[in-house]
């Protein structure tokens, strides 16, 4: 009998959470207006800092270091290099008659003994005694009681074995000279840790070219972000902190953290494995490039304070760490020790350079050819640049009963966008489009077989398609969301080393690391899932940027970059990917989310475009979301500076529906609200960039503090203004916040 009233009460139930519903999305309705973004017009001051590169100065670098006592002079096909037999430091001298040298200089007074030493000393090594409980660390080098080492000289250079004397570790050291070319080597296979201690760390010329307080004019390039100098001159000596970090950003695979979205590297992180020191600007350099080890390896700086009054930039390489292991579900642990090395064979290559060429750009000269095999130079054939163009398709939230489904764009509306884009002398767009699946943006991952019809049909699609210069379908294939399918949550996730998953926690959901092989078989089934479509390739978050360690397969971080490698050239389509690590550059066609700052430290001095020189003219760049500029005209002029394209992320329908989803960090999309900015923002970067398309950066030059020249190996020149006040140069006026094109005669 109680029947009837329980079907009344649930009808009357429903009715109430439709009324409420309907109340809710009328006032949505009635208030869905984005956040305007900064206008354009708004010339703010000028406020110098190490977000900016600064003039340097032109002083003359003597040479401070005096030559070994009774040295092995080696005769190589270069010249002579300089051997201290004892420490195993080297020196050469450049075309300029510069002596530099692996060591400081040993006749400075002062210093204490054991400094002097570890500073000769050609390597550091540190390891862990793996049958004491406290895992403390034991650092060595060439100079520690009972070390041997045995020298022979090779075909221009020299080989040496060394045996530790309280640890008992030997290892191998290759050293060789060719011109202008420094290659220093620790095989793997000469390394031999067999008996109870272990090794930690190995640090390699850790003073190869220190210098002591202010002796040398120039500074110390670390490639921090899109890059960063440090000024010998301004090397503060009571900064008690010396930089490390690790290359590729932090190992993730040693922590407790159940949330992995907290475990996050201070600052912007390390994209290439290199760095370098000038002694006298465009007189005399070192860059140094690691050829091997670099997924283990670590850049040092050390500050004066730590060293006795020297600045130094060295590499360290971890063979192995300490672990927290949990032991019960209150959330115990113990200390454990790891068991097996990681696989790090050393190899680092320095390349002296002298005069024009002695400077941050030079070094990203350098590199750009040592890449040249990678980054094959790339025929663009369009008269302006690109904008990329992202929107959202379809994203879901948590609803009263179930989860809901919002509608942001369709393939037709996107479309219509385009072309009223199109109307306002954009021709030329990178479209993207996340969230074409049923799942929407947040919970599609790792699963995406076909486009919602929510969206639109396969007519709809095309005629956006042929709109676009290039359409991307964006997924992820390494996080994986637990309100997806695809793949098994007991069998095919990534472990740490304390057999932890690896969670990345949201408001919406939880997401997790697959195994490097199921990454990589999603990634091939999906494409050829998705190539049905009339796309132009994929734009994949993650895979640029994140590497992890799988311990439950034993598949480690070199084998990832192999996995990522294979899986990316067994595609047959375009590849976009974020924020990208040196090690994928030569699979991509375009570079999202590119750096733009270092980490502006307060230790740095400036921020240098060295990325943007190495990548110019190979890569297509595209900056964050310009919505999102605090100040539009001055990213707007960085962009200019660096070579870096607009990107600008818009939808149909207002940003405020995506409160309460995972995407509710963009406050700003709607097309309608912001098609004048996006419109003004890219003509104003265009009118520049348009007459460098596949150029290379040649030079950059600081003229005055705030002023920039660029110069591209077609010829042009674009001098930038920062300053909010006009400046004159060649007998041109810059407007404040504008620059200037100038066409070079050709030699």
């Amino acid at each position: 009998m109680y029947k009837p009233l329980i079907i009344k009460r649930l009808l009357i139930f429903i009715i109430a959470v439709l009324f409420i519903s309907f109340s809710v999305s009328a006032l949505d309705k009635s208030s869905l207006v984005d956040v305007d973004i900064p206008s354009f017009d708004v010339i703010s001051p000028y406020v110098d800092s190490n977000k900016y590169t600064h003039k340097k100065s032109d002083a003359f670098a003597f040479n401070q270091q005096n030559f070994f006592n009774d040295p092995i002079e080696i005769v190589t096909s270069s010249g002579i290099a300089y051997l201290d037999e004892e420490s195993l430091a080297f020196q050469v001298v450049n075309g300029n008659g510069y002596i530099w040298s692996s060591t400081i200089d040993y006749d400075v007074e002062g210093l204490p003994n054991t400094f002097k030493q570890r500073a000769r000393s050609a390597i550091i090594l540190e390891s862990y005694n793996s049958e004491a409980t406290n895992f403390a660390i034991t650092e060595e080098n060439l100079f520690t009681n009972d070390t041997v080492v045995a020298t022979q000289i090779i075909t221009n250079g020299f080989h040496s074995t060394i045996t530790f004397g309280r640890s008992g570790i030997t290892i191998g050291l290759y050293v060789t000279f060719g011109y202008n070319k420094i290659t220093v080597e620790i095989p793997d296979n000469e390394i031999d840790e067999s008996g109870i201690f272990k090794i930690s760390s190995i640090k390699v010329y850790p003073y190869f070219g220190a210098v002591l307080e202010d002796s040398i004019p120039g500074y110390v390039f670390l490639p921090d972000g899109i890059g960063a100098l440090i000024d010998y001159k301004t090397a503060n000596p009571l900064v008690s902190t010396n930089y490390q970090k690790e290359i590729y950003d932090r190992n993730i695979g040693y922590n407790t953290e159940t949330n992995m979205n907290n475990f996050l590297s201070g600052g912007t992180r390390i994209y290439a494995p290199v760095f370098g020191f000038v002694h006298g600007v465009n007189q005399n350099a070192v860059f140094a490039e690691i050829k091997d080890g670099a997924p283990y390896g670590m850049i040092n700086l050390y500050f004066p304070a730590r060293t006795r009054g020297y600045t130094t930039v060295f590499a360290e390489f971890v063979f192995r760490k300490t672990y927290r292991q949990p032991i019960d579900k209150v959330g115990n642990t113990i200390s454990l020790l790891q068991q097996f090395s990681n696989a790090v064979s050393i190899k680092i290559e320095y390349t002296l350079l002298e005069n024009e060429d002695a400077n941050y750009v030079g070094m990203a000269k350098a590199y750009r050819d040592s890449l040249s095999s990678e980054l094959n130079k790339n025929d663009f054939q369009f008269d302006d640049i690109p904008l990329k163009l992202d929107t959202i398709g379809i994203e879901r939230k948590e609803g009263l009963l179930f989860p809901k489904t919002i509608v942001m764009t369709t393939f037709e509306q996107f479309h219509e966008i385009v072309k009223d884009l199109n109307d306002k002398e954009i021709y030329h767009i990178i479209g993207n489009y996340q969230g074409f699946t049923k799942q929407g943006v947040t919970w599609s991952a790792p699963n995406y077989e076909k486009a919602s019809l929510r969206l639109g049909n396969m007519n709809d699609l095309e005629e956006l398609s042929r709109s676009l210069t290039e359409l991307y379908f964006v997924t992820e294939y390494m996080k994986a969301s637990n309100r997806s399918s695809g793949y098994n949550q007991y069998f095919d996730l990534a472990k740490k080393i304390n057999d932890q998953l690896y969670q990345y926690l949201s408001s919406t959901d939880q997401k997790y690391l697959l195994q490097h092989d199921k990454m990589e078989a999603l990634l091939l089934e999906s494409y050829n899932e998705l190539k049905k479509y009339p796309i132009d390739g994929l734009a994949i978050q993650s895979m640029g940027s994140l590497l992890y360690d799988d311990f439950s397969k034993q598949n480690y971080l070199p084998e990832l970059i192999d996995v990522l490698k294979s899986s990316l050239d067994s595609i047959d389509a375009q590849i976009a990917l974020y924020d990208v690590n040196q090690y994928l550059w030569g699979h991509v066609s375009n570079f999202y989310d590119f750096p733009m700052y270092s980490s502006q430290y307060i230790t740095f001095d400036d921020t240098v475009p060295f990325l943007s020189i190495v990548l110019s003219g190979s890569v297509q760049l595209f900056g964050p979301h310009a919505n999102f500029y605090p100040y539009a005209r001055d990213e707007l002029l960085r962009l200019i500076d660096f070579g870096v394209y607009p990107s600008f992320i818009v939808t149909h329908e207002s940003s405020i529906k995506l409160q309460e989803t995972g995407l509710e960090s963009i406050y700003s999309s709607r097309y309608q609200d912001i098609q004048y900015s996006i419109d003004t923002y890219y003509h104003f970067v265009n009118d520049a960039l348009k007459h460098v398309i596949g150029a290379n950066i040649n030079y950059r030059e600081v003229i005055e503090n705030g002023v920039v020249s660029i110069t591209y190996d077609n010829h042009i020149q674009i001098v930038v203004n920062y300053r909010s006040t006009t400046f004159i140069y060649a007998d041109q006026t810059i407007d404040a916040k504008s620059y200037i094109i100038i066409k070079l005669d050709e030699e």
